[in-house]
Formats: C-alpha cells, sequence, structure tokens
C-alpha cells in the first residue's frame, strides 16, 4: 500500500448527514461469490445523503478547478460518438463548471476525479466503502488496496461512454436518473484477447476494440437511483444514459494482486516484441512469478498515483524498448 493512502482516507459517517450508517445492501454470500470474478447488482443508501446532489458536485468542481489540478476535471462533448469511439477522440469543453449547469441542453460527459482530496464527505463516504467491502468480501481488503477513489460522473441525456476496460476493481453507484451498463466477461478472450490486454497494460489505453458481432456475449444492467453494479478488473463495458440528466459515482481501487498480474502482462508484451510467444498469466505459476519479479523490479520506489502504480514500469523503460525494438528490427527477428 502506499504510504499517503491510509492518511488521505478518513473513517466515519459524512460530517453533514445523519441518515446513513450503512452503504451497501446485499447479501454476504452473493458478495463472496462474486467479487472481481463477475458482474453482480447490489443496492446502496447513497441516494439518501445528499452529498451527491448537482449543486454540491458543482463545490467539489471549483475545488478541483481553483486546486490547479486541471488533469481531475475532464469534461468531454460525446454527442457524435459511439460506443466504438475511443475517449480520446472526443472534443474537450473549454468553460468547465459552467457545463453541468447545462447538462440537460447539450452531450456532455464530465468526470470529477480524486473527489475525495476536495471534498471530505466524499473521503468518508470512500473510507465507510473500504470497510464494508473488507466485510462483506471477509478478507483484509484495506491492506489489499494500494489506490483508491471516488470517481463523480455527470451525463447529458442520451450520452454513450465508449467500450472499454479499466485495471481497477470497481462499482459504478447510480445516484440521480438511469443508465444501462453492458458488462463482458473479464476472462471471454474472444471479446477481449490476450495481446488486446498486453497492449492495453503498455500504456495503449484505447487498444480494447468494441466488436458488434460479439455484443451477445455482454450483460446489460439497468441501473437506477439506488442501485449499484460491480466492474470485475479488466471487466470490457459500454455505457448509454437514459432520457434524464445521470449522476453515478465510481469507487475504483488497485490491489497488490491485480498489479501483479499487471506486471506479468507488461513481460508478455516485451517478450512479444522479440516474436516470442509468452504464456497468459495463470498457465504458467513459476513463470507468473519470474515475469512480476523482474518487471516489479523496475516500479517507482513510492507511487503517487494511478498512472505511478500500474504503468512505472512501462514509462522507465521506454527508452530501452525503443532501443530493442531498433536492434530487433536490424536482425530480422520484429
Amino acid at each position: 500500500m502506499n504510504i499517503a493512502f491510509e492518511s488521505k482516507i478518513e473513517r466515519g459517517l459524512p460530517s453533514n448527514s445523519d441518515e446513513i450508517d450503512h452503504i451497501l445492501e446485499t447479501s454476504e454470500r452473493t458478495f463472496k461469490e462474486n467479487y472481481n470474478i463477475r458482474p453482480f447488482k447490489v443496492h446502496h443508501t447513497l441516494c439518501r445523503s445528499g452529498l451527491f446532489e448537482i449543486p454540491e458536485i458543482v463545490k467539489t468542481a471549483r475545488n478541483i478547478i481553483g486546486s490547479g489540478n486541471a488533469a481531475d476535471f475532464l469534461a468531454l462533448d460525446l454527442r457524435k460518438e459511439s460506443i466504438s469511439s475511443k475517449f480520446t477522440e472526443a472534443a474537450q469543453h473549454d468553460r468547465l463548471t459552467e457545463v453541468i449547469e447545462r447538462l440537460g441542453e447539450g452531450g456532455s460527459w464530465i468526470r470529477l476525479s480524486r473527489t475525495q482530496d476536495y471534498n471530505p464527505d466524499y473521503a468518508r463516504v470512500l473510507a465507510m466503502l473500504i470497510d464494508e467491502i473488507g466485510t462483506y468480501a471477509d478478507r483484509p481488503f484495506r491492506q489489499e488496496v494500494t489506490w483508491a477513489t471516488l470517481t463523480v460522473i455527470l451525463t447529458s441525456p442520451g450520452i454513450s461512454t465508449p467500450f472499454h476496460i479499466d485495471h481497477e476493481s470497481n462499482f459504478l453507484f447510480q445516484i440521480q436518473g438511469e443508465k444501462d451498463v453492458c458488462l463482458f466477461d473479464p476472462g471471454d478472450r474472444e471479446v477481449l484477447p490476450e495481446i488486446e490486454l498486453e497492449r492495453f497494460y503498455a500504456s495503449s489505453y484505447n487498444t480494447p476494440r468494441y466488436k458488434p458481432e460479439l455484443q451477445s456475449h455482454g450483460q446489460i444492467y439497468q441501473l437506477t437511483p439506488g442501485e449499484a453494479v460491480h466492474h470485475p478488473p479488466v471487466a470490457p463495458h459500454w455505457v448509454k444514459n437514459g432520457s434524464n440528466i445521470s449522476v453515478s459515482l465510481s469507487i475504483s481501487f488497485c490491489m497488490r494482486a491485480l498489479e501483479q498480474r499487471a506486471r506479468i502482462y507488461q513481460a508478455n508484451f516485451m517478450l512479444r516484441q522479440l516474436r516470442l510467444k509468452p504464456r497468459p498469466p495463470g498457465r504458467s505459476p513459476r513463470g507468473d512469478a519470474l515475469k512480476a519479479r523482474l518487471v516489479s523490479a523496475l516500479e517507482m520506489p513510492n507511487p503517487k498515483t494511478f498512472q505511478d502504480i500500474v504503468y512505472s514500469p512501462m514509462t522507465r523503460l521506454k527508452s530501452p524498448m525503443q532501443f530493442l525494438k531498433r536492434v530487433s528490427g536490424r536482425r530480422g527477428i520484429a
């Protein structure tokens, strides 16, 4: 766990709400059998807290913008985009806080990242969720987490979020409006081939490609206020907003086991550059351990961000890898 994790996540109830003493509502059996393996729905109480009404979110957005951390506030125009688009293809809005107030008029997709760092009540919500997940999963969850964040997502009516995957373990909580979330099995190698995972972990975030002919492999979960759906790590998904403004919370966790798997994929990406055919994770425990150990040696000593935790080995290897490609190309093996 990074050193800053414990100090930034406060425990306890939101300071301006005495209505909730718990957040998740589900059965322990359902949770334990499915968590980090397959999608499943839960109910939640966050709609009762009043913490995620638009005015409170606007205050948090202004705190983010005032901090100068521009990367933590992203506003995209997705009117022309579709499930098969890429986030990097969408145009960014310029006047960020104003676009929130015009959500019902336009085609906006707005993301407020790391909100726990800008709103202490959000930090308390995140802390409650970490403790509750540990209880439901019946494991020392807090000790497994290396990075955690609460992201607020605001969406105009009818907007589609492009098909993509995330490294993290995630829960998407619906607060206002409705949306359809289509999730695919993270182990379905027709939908998500090994080579796409390798490229994803080599920093090619847009690598996963939507395959319309495989849409039947996915399951659509309709979310209404008070419902949430679990996204297992690297589960491919797309989202389609309903006819009203949507407010959602994305709770994401990096975990030690996920970073170890990322190191194996990163090692496999490098081996594939040499025209080798590496085994996917899980096929060779001894080989997996060796790959993870070698790539982990390149990790940043004191990671502070998501990028540091997941991608620092590849970032530090960028120049040597470019050299390796040139050398292997001259030898006719790449």
